[in-house]
């Protein structure tokens, strides 16, 4: 099966992106990221991606129930445990990821390519998630 949206970047596009990442993030994490990626062989690729893409879908198919909802926050724990089969990702990194997928645009393009309001939504339910939204706390 072929993804739609997650496919495996150009040899030329993955070094842009590294030299990108790790002049503006976490090298260490870079570098764990493409030393967990070279390890899986192309069927292992191919499913993690298709996994990415199944978790993705299946939160543009749950705006409609709002960023605060059980399903919604169960599926940004999926997303979580889906980045941390790249790197070591912790909540504070995993609240920095969906920043970056509202203000970068790169991020925020591939989102929107899904659906216009999927970037947004994204960002606000990682943000309740890790517990850095203000109104998550005024309602505990």
């Amino acid at each position: 099966m072929t993804n739609q949206y997650f496919n495996e970047f150009s040899e030329q596009q993955q070094a842009e992106y590294q030299k990108y990442t790790e002049e503006h993030w976490d090298s260490g994490l870079v570098r764990q990221s493409v030393t967990r990626w070279n390890a899986l062989d192309n069927v292992e690729k191919k499913a993690l991606m298709a996994d990415g893409e199944r978790i993705t879908l299946a939160i543009l198919q749950s705006i409609p129930l709002g960023e605060r909802s059980p399903r919604v926050q169960q599926l940004i724990a999926e997303w979580h445990a889906y980045i941390n089969r790249f790197y070591d990702c912790t909540l504070e990194i995993f609240a920095e990821l969906g920043i970056m997928y509202r203000e970068d645009e790169r991020f925020f393009a591939f989102y929107e390519s899904f659906h216009p309001a999927l970037p947004i939504f994204l960002s606000r339910a990682i943000a309740i998630y890790t517990g850095g939204d203000s109104e998550q706390h005024k309602h505990q």
